[in-house]
This record gives C-alpha cells, structure tokens and sequence, in this order.
C-alpha cells in the first residue's frame, strides 16, 4: 500500500536569480562622465561671458595713469596720442638728492637759471610713487615738451655778470678764470685789520703788493675769504659801475662788503700771431696784467710794480695813452704796456689781478695794440693806432658792452686776434 506523501504532487522546485543586462556605455561610467561634462561645459560658458563683459567694459573706460605726448611747442596740434605705458615709479633718493648747480661753458649769456627744485617735499614724493598721477609731462594738444626752447632746455643760461659766468672747479678752456678773495676776513671769516674804514686801506695795499712780489702765489691769498665759485670770463671790458657788482657775481654779497676785495684770473692761452702787440688798460682802482710770468700792465689810481710806466721786466718805460669815456668817472686815459713779442702757436700763462680799495664806483678795460709790422722804427715798433679788446673766445659778447666802445678806436670783435685758451689752464688751479 503505498504512502499518501508518494501520491501527492511534487513541489516546485526555486529558479535561479539573473542580473539584468548592461550596456557598454553603461559599464564604463557613462553617465557619470555626461554629468560632468555637462557641468564644466556650463561653468566655461559662465566664464566667457564674464571675461567679454570686463573686457567691453574696460575699453569704454580710460586708465587716468596713461600719458599723452601732446603736440608740443604751443601750438594747438592734432589729437594727442595716448600710449598705454604706465609711468613707472622713480628711485626715490634720486628724486630728493641734492641738485647741484648748472653751469655752461658760454661766458656771454643773458639768461639766468635758477636751482633745480628740490623734490624732498612729501607731495612730490607721493606723485613719484604713483607713477603717473602727477602729470607732468602734458595732458593734451600743445601741451608737452614741445620744441620750443626754455631754460634748462637749451636755450637757458647759467646766470652771467660783466665779471664772467660760473663755473665748476676745475673748468679751464672756457676763458680767464677769476677767484675773488675778501681780504678784511680770513678764510673762517674772523675779521682781518683791513676791515677797518680808517687805517685798513695800508695793510690791504700791503697784502696785495706781498702776493704780487711773492710771484703771484696763490697761497699768499689762500688765509683770506674767497668765492665758493670761480668766473670764467672771454674779456673783461667792465663799464664803470658798483664796486658791489663783483660780490654780487661771486653770490657773496651777503658774506663781504664791497671793498678791499681782489679778483684773480688766470688761464693758459695759445699767440694767435707773430706781430708784436701790447696791452693796454687801467683799472679803478688797477689793474695789473701778467704774461709769461713777466708784469706787462700795470696802470690805474694806483700802481704797484711798474709806476710812471717802468716795465723792468721788458727794460722799457711806456707812456703811450688813449684817451677813454669813462663815465660815471674815474681816469679819462688808458694806458699801455711794454711791446710783447712771442711766436704764433705758443702756449702762454697769463695771469689778471684788479682790486676795488675803498669802494663805491669800480670800472676795468683790457685791449690790446698791434703793431704795423715786425720791424722796429727808431727802436720801437710802431702800432696801427686803434686797438682791439682783449678776447679768449669767439662767444658773442655780452649785451651790456656790444655798443659800449666808451669813444675809443676799438675792434670789439678782434677778428684774428682772439686768444684761444688751452687744456693747460687747469694747472694754473692746482
């Protein structure tokens, strides 16, 4: 008999478990890289259009630290171009350094320059620092460096008196150059017995006569004040005038008073000539002339080394004079030296000293006489009767003595006769 389980139906058995199917793509992360992709494609949108909103907003705007050239020269130009070129900050020590004076090598200007400004002062300091807020080179048409010429362009000039111009240490092809010295003080400034108005006139005359025996050693001037600049002058041709005037050239007029002062040029210049020739001048209150270390003037309202014309170096005695306008007063006469002969081409010292005692009106004139020819007449050359200044540059002359022939015979120009300074001069400061 068989059992009930045996005829019962059997169970079903549990099918197998399947994983549904994949595609490629899905397999290898597809849809995470669309995600991304999708995301950095927005982001790169994003970006471009915000760069080309800065970049059009910029081009409508101007940068206020870009410069322009500007026309230049005044006029009213084209439409200034504007380069974008920042200016670019500037070594601050250099900006606040001292400036020193500006000099020119031309004896005979008529324009004066003034220092440099400083630019220590904060305003400027910050407008260098900037770059280019402080507009200094021109905003627009006409404005600019331009080509018109200004002081300090090429055109300005270092200031210039009838005593010369200034000149740096050392500067020695440019004319004669002159010192003044204050005897009435000593070189630290303590006062010396000339200062006094009474009995300072006898040691001044004994200071000077003691430089000029001593062989016109500077070192017998050296105890005394003198000028923080030298003066390079092409002539001295010195209408009559303040005796003040030679302090105020040396910008000492605030340091000395005008009186009992010297000034003494020296230079090397080349003969321009062979024919004889002899100075011929005076001074109020004299003047003296040195060449090749041998007196060859010596006249004013008071001589020193040649009185009554007796020129013991040259064995002559001189009395030849040429009568002179010397308004506003003083000698009516100047007065010449020994003849001088010397080849062409030779390189000569010559050395200036003249001197104001008392003070009050102060005048010099420096020409020179050339004689006719080479040949002695009677023992003596004999000169072209007129007389041409004493030049060591062709510069034009200054204004003031273009016209001021003072009624004599002159060759303001000297044409042939100028003499020319050599480099040598520089040894004549050492």
């Amino acid at each position: 008999m068989s059992s009930p389980q045996d005829d019962s139906p059997s169970a079903p058995s549990e099918a197998p478990l399947h994983r549904p199917t994949r595609t490629l793509w899905q397999r290898l992360g597809g849809e995470g890289l669309a995600l991304s992709v999708l995301i950095h494609g927005v982001l790169v949108v994003i970006a471009v259009v915000w760069v080309v909103s800065t970049v059009t907003d910029f081009a409508g705007k101007k940068d206020p630290n870009l410069f322009a050239t500007g026309a230049g020269g005044g006029s009213g130009g084209p439409k200034a171009k504007e380069y974008k070129t920042k200016l670019q900050p500037k070594n601050i020590k250099s900006l606040t350094k001292t400036n020193s004076r500006i000099t020119s090598k031309n004896a005979n200007a008529s324009m004066s320059v003034t220092s440099l400004p400083s630019v220590a002062n904060p305003l400027a300091t910050v407008g260098a620092i900037g770059g280019g807020s402080s507009k200094g080179f021109g905003g627009g048409s006409g404005g600019g460096i331009g080509n018109g010429k200004g002081a300090g362009v090429g055109g300005g000039r270092n200031f210039v008196s009838m005593f010369g111009m200034k000149s740096s240490a050392g500067m020695g092809t440019g004319g004669l150059i002159g010192t003044l010295y204050d005897l009435k003080q000593t070189s630290d400034r303590k006062p010396t017995p000339m200062l006094d108005g009474r009995t300072g006139i006898a040691p001044y005359r004994a200071a000077v006569r003691d430089f000029l025996e001593s062989g016109w050693s500077t070192g017998k001037l050296q105890r005394f004040f003198k000028s923080p600049d030298m003066l390079v002058s092409g002539q001295l041709f010195i209408t009559g005038r303040s005796a003040d005037d030679a302090p105020k050239a040396f910008e000492v007029e605030k340091l000395m008073k005008p009186s009992r002062w010297v000034v003494h040029y020296r230079c090397y210049v080349e003969a321009p000539s062979s024919l004889p020739f002899r100075f011929v001048g005076s001074g109020d209150d004299f003047l003296l002339v040195r060449w090749n270390r041998k007196i060859a003037l010596d006249d004013g309202y008071e001589t020193y080394l040649a009185g009554g014309g007796n020129y013991k170096d040259f064995g002559e005695k001189v009395t030849k004079e040429y009568k002179i306008d010397r308004s506003p007063g003083g000698l009516a006469r100047l007065k010449a030296g020994p003849w001088i002969q010397v080849t062409k081409g030779t390189k000569v010292a010559v050395e200036v000293l003249m001197g104001e005692t008392p003070g009050g009106v102060f005048d010099c004139y420096l020409a020179i006489e050339v004689a006719k020819s080479g040949t002695k007449v009677k023992g003596q050359y004999e000169g072209e009767g007129k007389l041409k200044l004493f030049r060591c540059n062709a510069d034009p002359l200054p204004p003031e003595i273009q016209n001021q022939k003072r009624g004599l015979d002159i060759d303001m120009d000297a044409a042939g006769w100028i003499f020319k300074v050599t480099k040598d001069s520089n040894t004549l400061l050492r």
